[in-house]
């Protein structure tokens, strides 16, 4: 097989080639047109985003015929062997496999010879928290004390793994993942180079599923290439890469919005039945409503939601028909019910329970409704029901043309009427006003009972106790291990 895959073709060359990583390529950069370059180095960040690809550029800026160099030149037989893997001075070790202290008493002792003239003995340890503890110690000294012309330089996923003393004998440069517009920009230059026309609905589909990286994007696109060549549809990309069209989400979160539990079941069967996981169909959900969070909250929300712009324009019109309240509590039920997925037997049918709820939620305007309502009821009021009329149903008193007396909820004194003390002191002689009437303990009481007992106020409270159900925390069970190791 001669083919070379994507993330191989278009591994960068030189520090301007590294894609997002430009605090680290400066640095590093500054170091070497200096000569201030420390002899441990550690390349810490997720899988994909530049690690090996900038110690390797690293070891020909040093050994390249011209340099050390910013731009080696990829033509002299230091760089070719580096580049091959064949240099005798530069030695590119995988921790993974080599894990024992054996192993990196052989390092220590292949580190004594010097390196050809004019240029360093360099070696780079990939995945270095694979090492023991065992291998770990037997490096502190040669870190410490390195010969001359050597560097070292470490590459890992995982660096709380590596001990303290360790670390502090080198320089630690944390990489970042890229972001999506870097992804997107890249790999708009590497189909156009490639002569691959794909939609770039595809490359932002990509984009979500490699979280940053681009080694990952690239792997995904040569799956693309190798099945389909070098032009790809919208529909062959999604069933390849097993992404979700959002048309389909589309179709399950507008009846959702408009309360419709048929045809949000229906939906969402019909998207089960395309052999779409239900976790993922869960999680593509969540990120949908998040996109109309965002929508009903930003002016701009282009930066924030990695779509093209005729879909932004799209959310963020579907957006204002709605408050962000609700789409908020739509990501907190739909995140809940999601959490439980795993946990059933059925997740397929878990998930069509959870879109029902969903579309069976009160509207946040319903619940302000209700309690304004209970609120003018609590102030002394009649409340008219939603329908219109003159009294609640099934409210005592309802008919009466005289306002109900205020009813103190939760735990109130009773009604809000001046005391009979505070109402003789304020009263200028010989006024014409009837006294305020004494308190009467047993009518508060039965007043706090009638108020209890309003059909409001019991409508108010199943809607609020439902919601508390529905949106609970989490919380370990007691004896369970924590985050970190230790039991509750």
């Amino acid at each position: 097989m001669s083919y070379e895959v994507l993330a191989r073709r278009w591994r960068p060359q030189t520090f301007e080639e590294v894609t997002g990583q430009t605090h680290v390529t400066t640095t590093l950069g500054n170091g070497l047109r200096t000569g201030k370059l420390s002899h441990a180095i550690l390349l810490a960040g997720p899988r994909g985003v530049g690690k090996t690809s900038i110690a390797r550029i690293l070891a020909r800026s040093l050994n390249c015929d011209e340099g050390p160099t910013l731009k080696p030149c990829g033509r002299c037989s230091s760089c070719v062997e580096i580049a091959n893997s064949t240099s005798l001075d530069v030695q590119e070790i995988d921790a993974a496999s080599h894990t024992g202290v054996d192993n990196v008493r052989e390092l220590r002792d292949s580190i004594r010879y010097v390196a050809a003239p004019g240029k360093h003995r360099i070696f780079i340890i990939d995945e270095v928290h694979m090492l023991s503890q065992a291998a770990f110690n037997a490096l502190l000294k040669t870190l410490e004390e390195p010969p001359p012309r050597s560097l070292f330089i470490f590459a890992t996923t995982d660096p709380q793994k590596i001990p303290v003393t360790v670390l502090s004998r080198m320089q630690r440069f944390d990489l970042k993942r890229l972001g999506s517009a870097e992804l997107l920009a890249r790999l708009r230059q590497i189909t156009s180079s490639e002569g691959i026309e794909l939609p770039e609905s595809v490359l932002r589909g990509i984009i979500r599923e490699v979280e940053g990286s681009l080694r990952d994007a690239l792997t995904l696109l040569d799956r693309l290439v190798s099945g389909f060549g070098s032009s790809i549809t919208e529909e062959a990309a999604n069933t390849v890469l097993e992404l979700v069209d959002r048309r389909i989400l589309l179709d399950v979160l507008d009846p959702v919005l408009a309360q419709d539990p048929a045809a949000a079941l229906s939906a969402i069967r019909r998207a089960l039945e395309k052999g779409i996981a239900p976790t993922r169909l869960a999680a593509d959900l969540l990120e949908e409503v998040r996109h109309h969070v965002i929508a009903s909250i930003v002016d701009e929300p282009g930066e924030l939601i990695q779509l093209g712009q005729e879909e932004v324009t799209e959310i963020a019109r579907r957006a204002r028909k709605h408050d962000v309240e609700t789409f908020q509590r739509l990501f907190r039920v739909l995140l809940n019910r999601s959490q439980e997925l795993g946990l059933a037997s059925r997740p397929d049918h878990a998930l069509e329970l959870a879109v029902v709820r969903l579309a069976t939620l009160p509207s946040s305007e319903a619940l302000s409704s209700l309690i304004a309502r209970l609120e003018a009821l609590e102030s002394g009021g009649s409340p008219a029901p939603e329908g219109g009329g003159s009294g609640a149903r099934g409210s005592p008193r309802a008919g009466g043309g005289r306002p109900r007396p205020a009813t103190g909820f939760r735990g109130s004194a009773g009604p809000q009427s001046p005391s009979p003390r505070r109402s003789e002191t304020s009263k200028p002689p010989g006024a014409g006003a009837a006294p305020s009437p004494r308190r009467d303990p047993a009518r508060e009481a039965r007043l706090r009972a009638e108020a209890k007992s309003h059909p409001l106020v019991r409508e108010v409270m199943d809607v609020l106790d439902a919601e508390i159900h529905e949106i609970r925390t989490y919380a370990p069970a007691p004896g369970a291990p924590t985050a970190d190791g230790d039991p509750s």
